[in-house]
């Protein structure tokens, strides 16, 4: 196992996947990791889907590019990310082999923020675990669709809240991401 600095130091988002399954043993073992996530009162709001059907993603898929080169979408868009997200074949998936969603109970306050702290733990898992994720902010584009909630298996009561896809990298970015130095104010 690596160490622990080197696994937060290295640790980089993936888009290019094999398509070699991720193993339903690794895919346990990434959620194990998320639920050890610091969470308020210890109330633990999520809920956890795990897709690997490609279909699903597909239909999602269809449904967050289809609101993504909306009229309305694009106007709030650059020209890079209108170039990305208008490119033929365009997958916000990046054709991962799973999909990981976790899901905010919606009756619990600070749920939201609770369901970012496990999808951290799980990157930070799958990359010492040799695995590469890319977080899906484009999905939360669609997290109030009922289509899309049924097709991800989200549960009554609970909003999509952050999602990663996972798979074996094909490409894995070289080096660590460049960081500005922390702006700091300290107060004493």
């Amino acid at each position: 196992m690596p160490d622990f600095f080197e696994v937060l130091r290295s640790r980089r988002t993936v888009r290019s996947f094999t398509a070699e399954p991720v193993s339903q043993q690794n895919l346990q073992g990434l959620i194990d990791s998320a639920i050890l996530a610091p969470t308020g009162m210890n109330l633990q709001p999520w809920a956890f889907s795990v897709v690997t059907r490609r279909d699903c993603m597909d239909e999602a898929n269809a449904i967050v590019v289809g609101i993504l080169r909306s009229p309305e979408a694009q106007q709030r868009m650059g020209e890079r990310l209108k170039e990305i997200v208008n490119a033929p074949g365009f997958d916000i998936f990046h054709r991962a082999p799973a999909l990981i969603v976790i899901s905010a109970d919606q009756k619990v306050p600070g749920a939201l923020v609770d369901c970012q702290l496990a999808v951290e733990n799980l990157f930070l898992a799958a990359h010492a675990k040799g695995l590469g994720t890319c977080y899906m902010g484009f999905l939360m584009l669609a997290a109030d669709n009922p289509e899309v909630q049924k097709l991800l298996g989200i549960p009554e009561g609970f909003k999509i809240a952050a999602a990663a896809i996972v798979g074996h990298p094909d490409v894995r970015p070289e080096g660590p991401p460049q960081r500005n130095a922390a702006r700091i104010t300290w107060v004493r």
